[in-house]
């Protein structure tokens, strides 16, 4: 009975200790995915500031003015748009890999059913006579 539990309780160890691995896993996936957007998205907004300064320093009247800051903030818009798409596709991604290990997971534990247990039989009181 003993050597039974301790093997049991072995086996429990190792699928919670591959489930961390794995989870562990999807972490640094995600995070290095979501580094390299954040990344992507600094070196993409340096940049692009850099060039709309010099752009700006050519504009000679109002009108050139306006429709650059326009055309910036148009490109930059369009750009954060793509980013978040891209995060939310990561995050999506993520989501269903985390759900997939718990899924998974729950299906590799072994319930075992308990035995039936009868309710209590009622007592009768019987009330003395006075």
């Amino acid at each position: 009975m003993q050597n039974e539990i301790i093997e049991k309780m072995t086996e429990a160890g190792k699928s919670s200790y591959a489930t961390m691995q794995e989870l562990g896993a999807i972490n640094s996936k995600v995070l290095k995915n979501l580094s390299e957007l954040q990344m992507g998205f600094a070196t993409y907004t340096i940049e692009s500031g850099v060039e709309f300064v010099k752009t700006l320093s050519s504009a000679t009247n109002y009108k050139d003015l306006m429709s650059v800051e326009t055309e910036y903030a148009t490109e930059y818009g369009t750009k954060v748009m793509e980013l978040s798409s891209k995060t939310a596709d990561v995050l999506t991604e993520t989501r269903d890999d985390v759900v997939s290990l718990f899924e998974k997971s729950i299906e590799n534990v072994a319930v075992e059913p308990k035995p039936a247990t009868k309710p209590a039989a009622k007592r009768s009181s019987k009330k003395a006579a006075a």
